[in-house]
């Protein structure tokens, strides 16, 4: 790579320092570098731990960049992010930034899901047979798309300028199974197959994990959707074990069966497909289908009342007797053999397409019902809560070893990267290479570029009662609170872990911060990022949420200089997951609270922290409201996981 190494585009003489007047050399960025290009030329795994304000996406991206550019035809370098915010980073900011400053040519394309795409046939033929002529709306929205569709460039629902009711883009949106590739008339100018071949000729491809998971099960299952790659780059890597039990799990509800059964049919839709291709033995089936859904479903949430907790009912070995598959199977038969007398392609299609997606509904729910330890990867089954009522769910109890055939032995070189991957006493990252079925890789800790030590105050009020107190321990917490909220002027994240603590903390706050001239803003009352957009427009703002804002926000300057970690982040003991995993490790002779539930909220805990510290100049306080770091012999295990110097008291 000579004059194209990490040192030259990274240093302080290199095309990047000339580029951006703000830009300085950072020597953790410059060893990262090093080390992916290492891992690349050297075809090894590579696991690395940057810390905020490492710069990891230009450590990353200029010597992927550069291989791909010395080894075209090997397939594209795949990089993988969890959110859409690192995502759009990366397309709309990063990656033009590189492709003028590198001193050679290459492509880099972003994919999304299939489903994103309109398809002109679909939507022609939605046109034509008129089936959501019944309802105004949807009909108004569709003949919106048609006109949309002649002058879109790339095709997708993210280019519309209204969100589609579901029902119609379901009705226009391209999908596997149901294309004619090229027999279809609409080839040439079909957005997604345009899509597809920019993707087969990318040598840089984004994708995010959801994506990457759910093309891995495809593979596994013999089929694909991304372009054979020898590389994958995985930034924000300590969501890989959860986002492959998602995208190998299963879960079935209520809305899902009636999803399948609406596409076909809708009682006072004289136009649905069912209506116009079907035959009257197909009806009588959909209804019965109809009617043992309802039957079924109506069942399960009987039994999640009676015995069920928050977090779900367990299955155990426990079968689930149901007649709604047979019902699913013989709706399908009819469905294929409508298909064949049909004498339209685009009903064929319809039809057949409909049966396929049938027959995966009924394969889902007999996984759902059975016990079956003989499984390559046995599923733990429950049935939890949701919106709509209760879902029956299963996920892989360890999925380890699927990664490993599949993915880290048998698949690319993969690379992940994170600002927290372990804690500080697992140099080799055991932790997350157990999870994840890694037996061999390189690792690289390096640290944040940031001055912690001066940039963060951190208070433990003391005297807090115990959490296992939770009468006492929220009322400390909602007076801790208002008290430190109240004293910063507002620019405060509060993060809780349950919705519950979340909804008591918010009504407490709500009069006294409103008597302050501060708005209260609550997950869950508005979408995200609207959320984040009033923070960041009104900085003395206050925003209280669980979860996804223990990571994954950014929130520079003024507009944050306050954290307040409300609780240690342990995950539920109750779900039925995790309790199945915490079993198995401790019937394998383990500890299951230091091999598995420390390590994971020690990492969520860091998480948290460093929303705080965004940039060289912020600063701020980081409160910490659960006692148990002090009266806890793990609780120091935290604290020593903060990016601190060694030796420095943050709360003196």
């Amino acid at each position: 790579m000579s004059d194209l190494d990490v040192n030259g585009l990274l240093g302080p003489e290199g095309p990047i320092a000339r580029r951006l007047p703000e830009f300085e050399a950072r020597p953790q960025q410059i060893a990262l570098a090093k080390a992916v290009e290492t891992a690349l030329r050297e075809r090894r795994h590579l696991i690395a731990e940057a810390g905020t304000g490492t710069g990891k996406s230009f450590a990353y991206l200029l010597p992927a960049a550069v291989h791909a550019d010395a080894h075209q035809g090997e397939g594209p370098i795949v990089v993988s992010t969890r959110t859409i915010a690192l995502q759009e980073q990366l397309e709309h900011k990063d990656l033009p930034f590189l492709h003028a400053v590198l001193p050679f040519e290459w492509s880099s394309v972003t994919a999304i899901g299939r489903n994103n795409y309109v398809c002109l046939r679909r939507m022609h033929q939605a046109e034509r047979e008129q089936e959501l002529l019944d309802d105004p709306e949807k009909h108004a929205q569709l003949r919106r798309i048609v006109d949309w569709s002649l002058a879109t460039k790339e095709g997708t629902r993210q280019e519309l300028d209204f969100q589609p009711l579901p029902e119609v883009w379901e009705a226009v949106q391209a999908e596997h199974g149901n294309c004619l590739n090229r027999a279809c008339k609409h080839y040439d100018h079909c957005h997604w197959q345009r899509a597809r071949r920019r993707m087969q000729t990318a040598q840089v491809l984004i994708v995010n994990h959801a994506l990457y998971f759910a093309d891995l099960a495809l593979r596994i299952a013999g089929a694909s959707y991304l372009p054979p790659h020898r590389v994958v780059i995985f930034d924000e890597a300590h969501h890989l074990e959860r986002t492959a039990t998602e995208s190998l799990g299963l879960r079935i509800s209520r809305s899902t069966v009636g999803w399948h059964l609406r596409r076909l049919h809708g009682r006072r839709n004289a136009r649905s497909l069912l209506a116009r291709h079907g035959t009257q033995a197909a009806m009588l089936l959909w209804e019965e289908a109809h009617q043992h859904s309802e039957s079924f479903f109506t069942d399960l949430d009987d039994r999640l009342q009676r015995g069920g907790k928050e977090e779900g009912l367990p299955l155990h070995e426990e079968a689930i007797e149901e007649p709604l598959s047979p019902a699913l199977r013989a709706l399908s038969m009819e469905l294929g053999q409508s298909a064949v007398r049909a004498t339209a392609v685009d009903a064929q299609m319809e039809l057949q397409a409909r049966a396929n997606g049938l027959d995966a509904l009924c394969a889902t729910l007999r996984a759902l019902c059975t016990h079956n330890p003989e499984s390559p990867t046995p599923l733990v089954r429950w049935i939890e809560p949701g919106r709509h009522g209760a879902q029956l769910c299963g996920a892989p109890l360890d999925v380890s070893a699927a990664l490993r055939q599949h993915l880290f032995t048998n698949g690319p070189t993969a690379i992940l990267t994170s600002a927290t991957l372990g804690v500080p006493d697992d140099g080799e990252f055991r932790w997350l290479r157990q999870q994840l079925g890694i037996d061999k890789a390189d690792t690289l800790r390096v640290g944040s570029p940031f001055d912690y030590d001066r940039a963060v105050q951190m208070a433990i009020p003391e005297a807090m009662p115990d959490p296992s107190d939770a009468t006492a321990y929220r009322a400390a917490v909602v007076e801790q609170c208002e008290r430190h909220v109240l004293a910063n002027g507002g620019r405060a994240l509060i993060l809780c872990t349950s919705w519950d603590l979340v909804r008591g903390v918010a009504a407490h706050l709500r009069p006294a911060l409103a008597m302050a001239g501060i708005e209260l803003l609550v997950q869950g009352e508005g979408p995200l990022q609207k959320l984040l957009e009033r923070k960041r427009a009104e900085p003395t703002s206050v925003l209280i949420g669980t979860d996804t804002l223990w990571e994954g926000i950014d929130l520079r300057g003024d507009a944050l200089t306050l954290v307040i970690i409300a609780k240690l982040p342990f995950a539920s003991p109750g779900h039925p997951l995790v309790q199945a995993r915490l079993a198995l490790i401790k019937q394998q002779g383990r500890d299951p609270f230091g091999e598995h539930s420390l390590p994971e909220a020690i990492l969520k805990f860091r998480q948290g922290f460093g929303r705080l510290i965004r940039s060289a100049q912020d600063r701020g306080k980081v409160v910490v409201l659960d006692p148990r770091v002090r009266t806890k012999g793990y609780g120091r295990k935290f604290l020593a996981a903060l990016p601190f110097s060694e030796g420095h008291d943050p709360t003196g």
